[in-house]
């Protein structure tokens, strides 16, 4: 199978976060804006947008992006003509692209300017108009819910509380990305970004090298955001701990990814959770003001005292 993994990380340009172009009152928690998920042939997530009145246009919604992106025809389309270059970096390449301003960027009812949008071709992001990056989400909780098949974006200092979910886990921040730190593969501590804009997990070299008898599942192929493939092993991580719960047999490749090279994560064991894995649950929500991610367990699946919940994939 080939797997799509986005995680765009823009080196040589700076990403400035995405503004507000028009002054918008702050949604309380019942005001959340709630977007109905769209079922994509490569199982992630997107959701409409307009850009300068037009659409709606399919985004990807990604947790690991750091910058929102465009398709090339898109760009075209709205007649983006405004570029600069910059080096886009994805999960298994470097590549010099062109970046554009994005205008009259609406999601449900906020409006931005996007400043930096990388271009891409949309084969490279599974068909999808764009990515939905953190410049865009740097200031809000996303809750994605798996069981309705809805995502809410709300601003973060509006959520009064945590009620609903067993799991709050603390990230840390890292040019942009919630970082959890903590968790634990087989044994191993290993650092987590839970991202989905990518299908599958993968992990970096270094956490391959402390992990021993290992499972192999075969080989895979993954296409990143530039369009460059890589076929690799899939081992299963057999428990991947994260607080007071438990993922068991995980599909992870593993890659000597310029990605976890660009964040500074490729000399310690470090995990990329993507959209399979996540959908185990019936929530999560990433609030990045906050640098917090939630889960809300199966039902059926709880914690309980002295023992870990499994979720077995």
């Amino acid at each position: 199978m080939t797997w799509f993994s986005a995680f765009p990380v823009l080196a040589a340009a700076t990403v400035a976060a995405a503004s507000p172009e028009l002054p918008t009152a702050l949604p309380t928690p019942d005001d959340a804006e709630m977007i109905k998920l769209q079922q994509e042939r490569n199982e992630r997530v997107t959701v409409p947008v307009t850009i300068k009145g037009q659409g709606p246009f399919r985004f990807m919604v990604d947790t690991g992006a750091q910058a929102t992106v465009v398709s090339s025809d898109l760009a075209e389309r709205l007649g983006l003509t405004d570029r600069s270059p910059a080096i886009l970096v994805g999960i298994v390449s470097k590549a010099a692209v062109e970046t554009t301003g994005i205008p009259e960027f609406s999601l449900g009812g906020r409006e931005f300017y996007i400043q930096t949008a990388p271009i891409v071709e949309a084969d490279n992001i599974g068909g999808a108009d764009g990515i939905l990056g953190l410049d865009s989400l740097q200031d809000q909780r996303v809750l994605i819910d798996f069981h309705k098949e809805r995502i809410y974006v709300s601003d973060a200092k509006a959520v009064a509380n945590n009620r609903g979910y067993e799991i709050v886990v603390k990230a840390r921040r890292k040019l942009g990305q919630l970082i959890i730190t903590g968790a634990r593969l087989n044994g191993v501590d290993v650092d987590v970004i839970v991202d989905t804009g990518s299908q599958g997990s993968v992990g970096n070299m270094a956490l391959l090298g402390q992990l021993s008898r290992m499972h192999q599942r075969g080989d895979d192929t993954m296409t990143d955001v530039n369009g460059h493939e890589l076929t690799a092993a899939v081992h299963i991580g057999k428990k991947l701990e994260i607080s007071n719960m438990a993922l068991n047999d995980i599909p992870i490749m593993f890659t000597e990814s310029p990605t976890f090279e660009t964040l500074g994560m490729d000399d310690r064991p470090a995990l990329i959770l993507g959209i399979n894995a996540l959908r185990l649950f019936r929530r999560v929500a990433i609030d990045f003001a906050k640098q917090q991610v939630l889960f809300d367990l199966p039902r059926g699946v709880r914690e309980r005292e002295s023992m870990i919940g499994a979720i077995v994939g």
